[in-house]
C-alpha cells in the first residue's frame, strides 16, 4: 500500500511539473505575439517605442538588419554590441516575423567586409589593447537595412541613445512610397540650409521629409505639406504677409521661429529687428514682446577677458540663455525631452479676441525669470531693472489652433494647387458669398480642419556660433515633424535626450547638506558600533542566564 502511494506522489509530482512547463511555454507563445515587454530602465531604452512598432507593423514585405560588427572590441563598444543585439531582439519581436536579423563579423570575413564598404559601412580606428602591446585596429560597427531591393546604411553606430533612432528612421525611408515636404521661407534673411553650421540641421530634415525653398511672391508649391517662417531679419511685404494668411486660413500649418531683437554676440549688444509680423501676429490675439526673458535657471557660457597682457576664458551663468524644464509633457513634440535651452528669448502672450483661437503652451520659463527691455546683455553685467520687471514665468514656445479664416480672411491665393476643380469649372460656379474662396483665387481650397502655427520666441535654439545641443535639436525636428502630421520618429527621437539640472537649495538647506556629509558616516559608524556591542552584551546575558546555574 505504501509503495502505490508513492506512486501515485510520484505520478503527480510529474505531472503538476509537466503542466507547470506547459504553462510557461503557453505563456511565451502569448508573450511572443501578443508583444508584452516590461522595460523599468530610464527611457525605456532596452524596449522599442511605439512609433517603431507602428513602423514594423506596417510593413508589407520581409525585412533584412544585416550587422557587421567587430568582436572584443573595448569598452564601451564591446557594450554597445551587446545593446544593439538586445535591442535587434525587440525589433525582430515587433516586426510578427517579418523581420530578419543576420550578424556577420568582417574581421574574419573577407566577403562580407567588401560587402559591408560597398554598401557604405566605414571603417573605423581603435586603440585596442592586444595580449602583450597596444595596438591600432580597423573595426566595423554598422548596419545595413534591406527591404524591396532598396538599400540604407548607417555607416557607424556609436551612441546607444542613438541606436533606436537611427536604425527605424532608415526603415521608415525604405518603407514610405512618398516623403511629406516642409517648405522653408526665403528671400529675408531666414536660416537656410545655406548657412554651413546647419548643413546638418537640414540633413536630419531630408532623412525624414522634403525639404523645399518657398518664395512668398509666389503662390506656394503644391506638393508642400508645411511652411516653416525660421528667423526673418528682413520686413515681409504685404502680398506675403496675405500669402501667410491664406495658408493657414485655408486647414494648413504654419510655423514662426521669431526673433524680435538683433544680438552681437562679440559686443553683447541688441537692438530692433523689423520683419512686418507684428500687425499678423496682433490680429490673432498673440503678442511677442521685444524684450527678452532672463532666467534664473540658465546655461553657463564661456566668455574671454583681457587681463593685460593674458586673455582670461570665465565661465558664468547667462541669464539671457534660460533652461526651459518647464515642458507640457502630453504634447508629442516635447514628450521626453527634460529641457531645452533658449537663447535670447522673447516671451508670448496670448489674448482670445473672439475669433475662437486657441493657443497651448509647449514651454515656461521658470518662475525666478523676468522680462527685461534691456539693450546690454552683457553677462558681466548685473541684470538691470529687476525690480521693476514684469515676472514669469511666460510662455516661450507654444501653438494656436483654429479657425483663422475667420479671425485674419485673404483673398491671396496660398498654393498653385486646384483643388476645388479646374478654373473654369470655378468660374462657372462662383463661391459662395461668405465662402473663403475669393473670385481672385478660383483654385484656392477650404478645408474643415482647422489650420495651426506654432510660435517660438527665438530662432537661435539652433544657431550659427551657439552650440547646438542635442535637446535644442531634437525640440526643432520634433515641431518640423509634428506640423507634418507625422509623429512616428518624435518619441524615438527624445531617447536619451537628457538633462540632469540640480535643483539649487537654500542657504540653510546648504548648510545642512554640507553638515550631514560631514558628520553622518562618523555618526553612523558610531551608531553601528553601538548596536553591536549592545547585541552581544545581550546574548551574553542569555547565555550566563541560561547555563549559569
Amino acid at each position: 500500500m505504501l509503495d502505490g502511494v508513492r506512486s501515485r506522489k510520484l505520478a503527480f509530482s510529474w505531472t503538476g511539473a509537466a503542466l507547470v512547463l506547459a504553462i510557461l511555454a503557453l505563456l511565451n507563445v502569448v508573450a511572443y505575439f501578443a508583444y508584452l515587454r516590461l522595460d523599468f530602465s530610464a527611457g525605456r531604452i532596452y524596449s522599442v517605442s511605439p512609433g517603431t512598432r507602428s513602423i514594423l507593423s506596417s510593413l508589407k514585405d520581409n525585412l533584412l538588419i544585416r550587422v557587421y560588427y567587430s568582436p572584443r572590441l573595448p569598452q564601451p563598444y564591446g557594450f554597445n554590441e551587446v545593446y544593439l543585439k538586445s535591442l535587434l531582439g525587440e525589433y525582430k519581436s515587433a516586426g510578427r516575423g517579418k523581420v530578419k536579423i543576420e550578424f556577420l563579423n568582417p574581421d574574419e570575413d573577407e566577403r562580407a567586409k567588401k560587402e559591408a564598404l560597398t554598401a557604405g559601412v566605414s571603417g573605423v580606428r581603435l586603440n585596442v589593447m592586444g595580449k602583450d602591446k597596444l595596438e591600432l585596429r580597423e573595426v566595423m560597427m554598422g548596419l545595413v537595412v534591406l527591404y524591396k531591393g532598396k538599400t540604407e546604411t548607417v555607416p557607424v553606430l556609436q551612441n546607444t541613445p542613438d541606436f533606436e533612432y537611427d536604425i527605424t528612421r532608415k526603415i521608415r525611408k525604405l518603407s514610405l512610397s512618398r516623403f511629406k515636404t516642409a517648405g522653408f521661407v526665403t528671400g529675408h534673411g531666414e536660416k537656410s540650409a545655406d548657412d554651413g553650421a546647419l548643413q546638418p540641421v537640414f540633413d536630419g530634415l531630408r532623412e525624414t521629409m522634403q525639404v523645399e525653398s518657398v518664395d512668398l511672391s509666389k503662390p506656394v508649391p503644391a506638393q508642400v505639406d508645411a511652411l516653416w517662417l525660421f528667423g526673418p531679419t528682413k520686413p515681409l511685404a504685404p502680398q506675403e504677409i496675405e500669402r501667410l494668411k491664406s495658408w493657414v486660413g485655408s486647414g494648413r500649418t504654419l510655423g514662426i521661429l521669431l526673433d524680435r531683437r538683433w544680438v552681437d554676440f562679440r559686443a553683447f549688444y541688441s537692438s530692433k529687428l523689423e520683419t512686418g509680423l507684428d500687425a499678423l501676429l496682433a490680429a490673432w490675439g498673440v503678442d511677442m514682446r521685444e524684450g527678452f526673458v532672463a532666467d534664473g535657471q540658465a546655461e553657463r557660457i564661456q566668455v574671454e577677458q583681457q587681463s593685460g597682457m593674458f586673455i582670461m576664458m570665465n565661465v558664468l551663468e547667462y541669464p539671457y540663455i534660460p533652461v526651459i524644464t518647464n515642458m507640457n509633457k502630453g504634447h508629442a513634440a516635447t514628450r521626453g525631452l527634460d529641457a531645452v535651452s533658449m537663447p535670447f528669448v522673447h516671451p508670448i502672450f496670448f489674448k482670445d479676441k473672439g475669433s475662437g483661437l486657441r493657443y497651448t503652451s509647449l514651454l515656461d520659463s521658470s518662475a525666478a525669470s523676468w522680462h527685461l527691455m534691456n539693450t546690454r546683455v552683457s553677462p558681466y553685467e548685473p541684470l538691470a531693472g529687476v525690480d521693476k520687471a514684469e515676472k514669469g514665468p511666460f510662455s516661450v514656445a507654444g501653438f494656436l489652433e483654429g479657425d483663422f479664416y475667420k479671425a485674419t480672411p485673404s483673398t491671396a491665393v496660398a498654393t498653385d494647387a486646384v483643388v476645388l476643380g479646374t478654373a473654369a469649372a470655378s468660374a462657372t460656379a462662383p463661391a459662395p458669398a461668405d465662402s473663403p474662396v475669393s473670385p481672385q483665387a478660383p483654385g484656392e481650397r477650404r478645408t474643415s480642419a482647422p489650420g495651426r502655427v506654432i510660435l517660438v520666441g527665438t530662432s537661435r535654439i539652433i544657431q550659427q556660433g551657439l552650440t547646438i545641443k542635442p535637446a535644442n535639436l531634437a525640440f526643432f525636428l520634433n515641431l518640423v515633424e509634428w506640423s507634418l502630421a507625422d509623429e512616428s520618429l518624435l518619441s524615438i527621437r527624445s531617447k536619451g535626450v537628457t538633462y540632469r539640472y540640480l535643483r539649487p537649495l537654500s542657504t540653510a538647506g546648504r548648510l545642512a547638506a554640507k553638515n550631514a556629509m560631514i558628520f553622518a558616516l562618523p555618526l553612523a559608524l558610531v551608531a553601528a558600533g553601538a548596536a553591536v556591542y549592545r547585541g552581544q552584551k545581550r546574548r551574553r546575558s542569555v547565555i550566563q542566564a541560561t547555563y549559569g546555574g
